[in-house]
């Protein structure tokens, strides 16, 4: 069953056809998405006190609905627990201190927005996370933070609050690239998962030795893949942000499953 969202139960808490403690529970999990396709994502409010609250301002200049690089978005939040693994981006696990977000499909971008981060203002403060999911039900505006995260910017009792958030421009990560290489990849077909960039990606090319660059495509569950396969390797592999950084880090191996980590830092 989905989950109800946030503003259909205040509107039906409202009109009293929602009982409260139906209420409570009208925050459970959402079906995760096939990885093959969306990657898996089982989500889950955690949030009844949602219902009935109104959106607090938070202020700053913003651009109401829409994301405008370098601009700030001012919208709503709400929160809700990752149940598996890393969100529809695929990492392995959730950021170390629990601090994440999922993004309307609008601003998700099909896992354009993938590993990037936000700076999250509200009512008691601020705060910054990774993108690491999608919320299928947001609209655009509308950001899904982890409790942990919410915390930081409003009492978890307002369950929905007003906030402005906008793109952080390389994050201090404090840690190198890593790669993992999907389940299923051989020399005939590779997907390639980047871990730990800061900025979003622009670009992903493998090679290997004495062949030329050849370009991945990305997909929507964030796996960079080349449907014809890039050999056995080990590769060379060249990643490029969204802010002109780039990189090439070598001796990737053709390792399923495996998280593979190195010491090229993206800045």
């Amino acid at each position: 069953m989905r989950r109800l969202t946030a503003v259909l139960a205040a509107a039906l808490a409202a009109t009293s056809l929602l009982p409260a403690s139906a209420l409570a529970e009208s925050a459970l999990a959402d079906s995760a998405l096939a990885d093959s396709a969306l990657a898996d994502s089982t989500r889950s409010r955690e949030s009844a006190a949602a219902t009935g609250a109104s959106a607090k301002t938070a202020g700053g200049k913003a651009t109401k609905g829409k994301t405008t690089k370098g601009k700030a978005t001012s919208g709503k939040a709400t929160f809700y627990r990752l149940r598996s693994e890393g969100g529809n981006c695929s990492y392995p696990s959730p950021p170390a201190g629990d601090l994440y977000v999922a993004l309307s499909p609008a601003e998700y971008r099909a896992a354009r927005a993938c590993g990037g981060y936000l700076t999250v203002t509200g009512p008691k403060g601020s705060v910054r996370v990774k993108v690491v999911d999608q919320c299928p039900e947001c609209p655009a505006g509308h950001i899904d933070l982890s409790r942990k995260a919410f915390a930081r910017v409003a009492d978890p009792g307002e369950g929905m609050v007003g906030v402005t958030y906008s793109p952080a421009a390389n994050p201090k990560l404090g840690k190198p690239l890593s790669f993992r290489v999907k389940e299923g990849s051989s020399q005939w077909w590779l997907a390639l998962l980047v871990i730990d960039h800061g900025n979003p990606l622009a670009s992903v090319e493998v090679k290997t030795a004495g062949g030329a660059w050849r370009k991945l495509a990305r997909a929507d569950y964030n796996y960079w893949i080349t449907e014809s396969g890039a050999g056995r390797g080990p590769f060379a592999v060249r990643v490029t942000d969204t802010r002109g950084h780039r990189v090439t880090t070598n001796g990737v191996r053709l390792a399923p499953a495996t998280v593979q980590r190195t010491t090229t830092k993206m800045y």
